[in-house]
């Protein structure tokens, strides 16, 4: 009779516990990107020779927006290294159309050693402004 009692509450708590999660905020930076704003990215960083003995990293992008009409929005781009510490971050903004891909690149103002580049992690997410 107990071990009947233990299964319902376990139940109650995971039903309980499920209904508290919502997707209405997908980073830290809360209200940036909320689930109003999704919009489909592609991306990727290379490594561009900035100075004699340094790099930068290169965002290239592809966005698409299936909304109608032209948004104002902003590709967020940064860094992180193994230790998930942001090294550097950038905003760039767009203007994203509905129905047509933007392609884009993103040269960082930033230089890091090339002995950094394996601990490197190049992050990116767009925001969009409906209003």
């Amino acid at each position: 009779m107990v071990s009947k009692d233990k299964e319902k509450v376990k139940k109650l708590l995971l039903i309980l516990t499920l209904m508290g999660c919502q997707d209405d905020y997908m980073t830290l930076e809360r209200r940036i990107i909320d689930s109003d704003s999704k919009v489909p990215l592609y991306f990727y960083a290379e490594p561009e020779q900035a100075g004699l003995d340094t790099w930068r990293p290169v965002f290239t992008y592809y966005i698409y927006s299936v909304d109608e009409g032209e948004f104002a929005a902003f590709f967020h781009a940064y860094v992180i290294n193994g230790d998930n510490e942001i090294l550097w971050q950038g905003i760039q903004p767009i203007t994203i159309r509905g129905g047509e891909k933007i392609w884009g690149e993103y040269v960082a103002d930033a230089e890091f050693s090339p002995f950094m580049i394996p601990d490197i992690t190049p992050m990116a997410y767009v925001s969009v402004s409906y209003e």
